[in-house]
């Protein structure tokens, strides 16, 4: 009985501890990514693309041991394209590992024919199980709105929130 009891003070001790962490974000990026969709592209259809990012947080000085989640903060994208990015209705930008789920992290819809977009990160898409990753997968997701015969080559940055212990 006296095992049990120390058993139990020890589990409610230990998840007081954990459940009383406190998390700050620690800005990592901008990260530079290319992506490549491949045309042609037709009015009313999806089109993707999936590109691999290196995830080295020991660059923007933080310890890989420390991170508990990240959130996306923004995503810019450009293409250099005579019809820019008003070939497509929205956008929709996911993340995956090869050990976590695929999460939606950010989506816009377009307006215009831009060349640039900024894209703020949904705040409620935050992502555990980063610490032993060393790379990541970005897709983009796009409705088309317009017919496009060529290749379209995307250029962008990722900027991420790590959230680490407060110290």
């Amino acid at each position: 009985m006296k095992k049990i009891r120390k058993l139990i003070a020890a589990t409610s001790l230990l998840l007081l501890f954990v459940g009383c962490t406190s998390y700050e974000p620690k800005v990592y990026g901008p990260v530079d990514f290319e992506i490549t969709l491949e045309g042609p592209f037709f009015k009313d259809g999806m089109t993707d693309g999936m590109t691999t990012v290196r995830f080295k947080p020991e660059d923007f000085d933080i310890s890989r041991e420390e991170i508990f989640s990240l959130k996306v903060n923004e995503i810019t994208l450009q293409t250099e394209s005579k019809d820019g990015l008003g070939i497509f209705e929205n956008l929709v930008f996911s993340i995956m590992t090869d050990d976590t789920e695929t999460k939606e992290v950010a989506s816009t819809k377009v307006k215009g024919k831009p060349k640039k977009l900024t894209i703020k990160g949904l705040q409620e898409a935050e992502i555990e199980g980063f610490k032993n990753t060393k790379e990541f997968y970005l897709e983009v997701t796009g409705i088309t709105k317009a017919d496009f015969e060529d290749n379209l080559k995307l250029k962008g940055t990722i900027k991420m929130d790590l959230m680490v212990p407060e110290k």
